[in-house]
């Protein structure tokens, strides 16, 4: 029974729907992400969350320190899917083939950024608060916030809320894709020091090449939809179709013959 209410809670949030059922603080969270993921992060309210949580407004502040730090949590919840996909790439090493794996990696990366591009982008037209996520200030909110209560800070509260340690991806919002990067480029070394990828191959270029294949498929299929792309960009829409096409393209003449 317990197996069944924690699959039942990582459903609400992959979906981003409140459930009834849930614990507040998970409530509060799915409908933070339906919302931000609906209006974008700089268009997205608390007062619209607390509706789709079905709770009141200031009930928010009794599980998020501020408004930032329930947006950070929510954004949290959205990249661990690419988090997730990345650690399961760096347990492959060895394992499989660097073909199979790759795919894997870049369908799980196609349905991450169909989620997260939307949420963002009007975050990439703000010079002033991209130089703020760039400042960790998303992390400096919220330890100011925590600060105040006179308390500081215990790690042992969930993140994000009062008193709490900060919420949000790994790295901040701004660094998060660097270390994507970083680490994709990380398993791509294990193959080579494996044998399974040739010395001298351009890994970063490679790594480059793949997250932003599975970026623009994303981009195209949310802009143009799906029959459009099929018929003019002659791409398939289905994740694991493209990513296996997109993997081929990218390795050829990097796999040992």
């Amino acid at each position: 029974m317990a197996a069944g209410r924690a699959a039942g809670r990582t459903a609400g949030r992959a979906t981003g729907r409140a459930s009834a059922g849930e614990p507040m603080r998970e409530r509060i969270l799915a409908a933070a992400v339906e919302v931000i993921r609906e209006r974008g992060i700089t268009a997205a309210t608390t007062k619209e969350i607390a509706r789709g949580a079905g709770v009141s407004e200031g009930s928010l502040y009794n599980h998020f320190a501020n408004k930032t730090a329930l947006f950070a949590a929510a954004l949290g919840e959205v990249t661990a899917s690419a988090r997730t996909a990345m650690a399961a790439l760096a347990g492959s090493a060895g394992e499989g083939t660097v073909e199979g794996n790759l795919t894997r990696l870049g369908a799980a990366m196609v349905r991450f950024y169909g989620e997260l591009l939307p949420m963002i982008g009007p975050v990439l037209a703000d010079p002033d608060l991209i130089a703020w996520l760039r400042a960790d200030g998303p992390v400096r909110a919220q330890r100011r916030a925590a600060t105040t209560t006179g308390r500081g800070i215990d790690p042992a509260l969930p993140p994000g809320s009062p008193g709490g340690p900060p919420s949000g991806p790994p790295g901040g919002p701004a660094a998060g894709p660097v270390l994507g990067h970083a680490a994709l480029i990380g398993y791509l070394e294990a193959e080579q020091r494996a044998g399974r990828l040739p010395e001298g191959a351009p890994l970063p270029s490679i790594a480059a090449a793949l997250l932003g294949g599975c970026q623009q498929h994303a981009f195209l299929i949310r802009l143009a939809g799906p029959e459009t792309v099929a018929a003019g960009a002659r791409l398939p829409a289905d994740p694991e179709e493209f990513a296996a096409q997109l993997v081929r393209t990218v390795l050829a003449g990097h796999l040992p013959s």
